[in-house]
């Protein structure tokens, strides 16, 4: 792996824990949820689909990828540094895996996935070095993805109503910024999504109270951490 492939991880990384602090510092206390399964969340978006790369290269389906499992999406770019964007949903999905992780309810029908806004930067050996530091490390998986090009990708942003644009400088001279509202999405077995979070909304307690209703409506869901 490339020093700068390594920069970008470690950078990200950086982000998020302070992206994690800013959220804790002010954080209101959370609100009393309701209990899992007393509540229903409804269908919002039908199953999506694109062709993506995994982090060894290899061609997947989302349809696929998202297939049998509660699955909890976001988009990110390897490059972000808005504490309240891709920073946000990693420093989350740390949080959710660690919690999930120990919960029997959650921890082998649970599936946290990032795939990449910027697959001309985030190539696969970028994602690859993302994989391996943060996704084999606990029983609920977490997996990378990119994709051949922003065509291949677009079909799937589509979908899932997920906008994103370069940013440019009072020249005129891209950034390297993508600006794009985070969004989070939790995608039952079947491929739709039942919720979005957005940065107002988002918090590990509110996915993981979700993901456990879900769970319970989908007792046979299946993320794949049973055979590893």
């Amino acid at each position: 792996m490339t020093a700068r492939g390594g920069r970008k991880r470690s950078g990200l990384v950086a982000a998020a824990a302070v992206a994690a602090a800013l959220v804790a510092s002010d954080a209101a206390p959370a609100a009393k949820l309701p209990t899992p399964g007393t509540y229903r969340l409804q269908r919002i978006l039908p199953p999506a689909d694109a062709e993506l790369l995994d982090a060894a290269g290899a061609r997947k389906r989302f349809s696929e990828v998202a297939k049998g499992a509660i699955t909890a999406l976001a988009f990110f770019y390897g490059q972000c540094r808005d504490p309240s964007g891709c920073p946000l949903a990693w420093s989350t999905f740390e949080t959710v895996r660690a919690e999930a992780d120990a919960d029997p309810l959650l921890k082998t029908r649970l599936r946290l996935v990032f795939v990449s806004l910027d697959p001309a930067r985030d190539t696969v050996p970028v994602v690859r070095l993302l994989q391996e530091g943060e996704g084999c490390s606990a029983s609920v998986p977490w997996v990378f993805f990119t994709a051949a090009s922003e065509g291949a990708l677009a079909p799937l942003l589509e979908a899932m109503g997920q906008a994103v644009g370069r940013d440019v400088n009072a020249a005129g001279a891209e950034t390297g910024a993508l600006n794009h509202m985070l969004k989070v999405f939790l995608i039952d077995p079947e491929g739709w999504a039942r919720e979005i979070y957005s940065v107002a909304y988002l918090t590990p307690e509110n996915l993981l109270n979700d993901a456990r209703t879900l769970a319970l409506e989908f007792p046979d869901a299946d993320s794949g951490s049973k055979a590893r």
